[in-house]
């Protein structure tokens, strides 16, 4: 039996035939490490991928190249590829040709982790400028968390232990799994159309590991944050877990416990500050009240002052009004005897009716002296009332248990006054 001499095209193209139809070269998940990486003018990609045994030639059409420009993978980096086997017969090259590529385990999700936190800080989404300050005495305190479980219990026998007066408002949610970003996002925005108004929002879940967590890396979780109305405090996981929703919330708890502490005022922290506004407001009364007797007293001395002022005015009045009359009766007298003297032997035969004429005048200057004397009133009934020798102008002045005087036309008598 001869064997048939094929031609080096025939072979080629029997080989071609062969790999690209043998479905065990079809949809085959390759891992290795990119080498030789090229990006062509048209689009393309070229590298190559290997281990330490082997490597194959690499082709990821333009088409399909999005994705790996995406996760961005750098010489040495290991990536899994999913493609087939194709033949090139006039080379006589075979090339595994990529249509989709991720990178191995946790690796992955770290470059998505990378790009969307590029993107959210492009956003303005993690500015300071941006955040909202938590309120220091809430009313109202909604939690976006898992209905059950340590991290629930710890934060609100937390709250509840620091701040008794709180009002807690649960809006249980999904905090794992593929609908949980989903969910989160939903209940954030029920509790900003929540029919109470809430003052401080808590986001967050127990411990887990990194893919546990990925819910709060989601943009649907970290858009509903950043234009959330009610203050947001993130409490996902422990310490060392760090989310992007961290990044966009108004603050960070590095656990829900903490969280529970920034949301809430200490009761002993409260009680503290509620005694020194006490002893500050009593000193505020105590040096009112000290004023206020100083002002009275200074008024009372004032008063004291007027009065006696008064009293030393009419005083003076009255003096200089008896001056006056004495000077003017003794310039009548001595004018009227000036008269008499130059008259006396021109008016002798008038004398008698002269001096008639003057006592009339006399007695009439006298009885006006004396209607304008202050004891005047007296002769009509009317009475001056005294106490420690000065004279009263009101009933506000007399004091209770108390003597007064009461001088009368006739004679004065000591009143006692209850």
């Amino acid at each position: 039996m001869s064997i048939p001499v094929l031609k080096i095209s025939e072979l080629n193209k029997n080989i071609k035939y062969y790999l690209e139809t043998n479905h065990a070269f079809k949809n085959v998940s390759v891992k290795g490490e990119v080498a030789n990486l090229t990006y062509n003018k048209s689009g393309h990609i070229y590298f190559s991928l290997k281990d330490s045994d082997a490597k194959i030639d690499c082709a990821i059409w333009k088409s399909n190249a999005q994705k790996f420009i995406d996760l961005n993978p750098s010489e040495g980096d290991e990536i899994i590829a999913l493609g087939s086997l194709s033949y090139y017969p006039p080379s006589g090259k075979i090339t595994f040709t990529i249509v989709d590529v991720k990178l191995d385990g946790v690796g992955e999700l770290a470059i998505i982790y990378k790009k969307r936190k590029e993107e959210i800080e492009n956003l303005g989404w993690t500015l300071l400028e941006n955040k909202k300050q938590i309120p220091t005495k809430p009313e109202n305190i909604g939690i976006v968390t898992a209905p059950t479980g340590a991290a629930i219990e710890d934060l609100i026998s937390t709250m509840k232990r620091r701040y008794p007066l709180v009002n807690i408002y649960l809006f249980p949610a999904m905090v794992q799994g593929e609908q949980a970003a989903k969910d989160i996002a939903n209940k954030i925005r029920l509790a900003n159309n929540f029919s109470i108004k809430l003052d401080v929002l808590i986001v967050g879940r127990g411990g887990g590991s990194y893919e546990d967590l990925w819910s709060f890396n989601e943009m649907e979780v970290l858009k509903e944050i950043y234009n959330s109305k009610i203050p947001i405090i993130s409490a996902v996981g422990h310490e060392p877990d760090n989310t992007l929703a961290d990044l966009v919330a108004d603050k960070r708890a590095s656990t829900p416990t903490g969280a529970g502490e920034i949301a809430t005022p200490d009761r002993a922290n409260l009680l503290k500050i509620l005694e020194n506004k006490r002893k500050e407001f009593s000193d505020i009364i105590s040096y009112k009240l000290s004023l206020t007797k100083n002002n009275l007293s200074n008024q009372k001395e004032h008063l004291n002052n007027n009065i006696k002022n008064k009293f030393k005015q009419v005083k003076d009045i009255l003096n200089n009004f008896h001056l006056g009359i004495n000077k003017s009766m003794s310039t009548l007298i001595k004018i009227s005897k000036n008269d008499i003297d130059q008259k006396q032997k021109s008016l002798r035969n008038s004398l008698e009716n002269r001096l008639e004429f003057t006592k009339n005048d006399l007695k009439n200057l006298k009885e006006k002296i004396l209607f304008l004397s202050p004891l005047k009133p007296l002769e009509k009934g009317f009475v001056i009332l005294k106490q420690n020798e000065k004279v009263i102008f009101s009933v506000k002045s007399v004091k209770n248990n108390n003597d007064i005087t009461a001088i009368f036309k006739d004679g004065e008598l000591i009143l006692n006054i209850k």
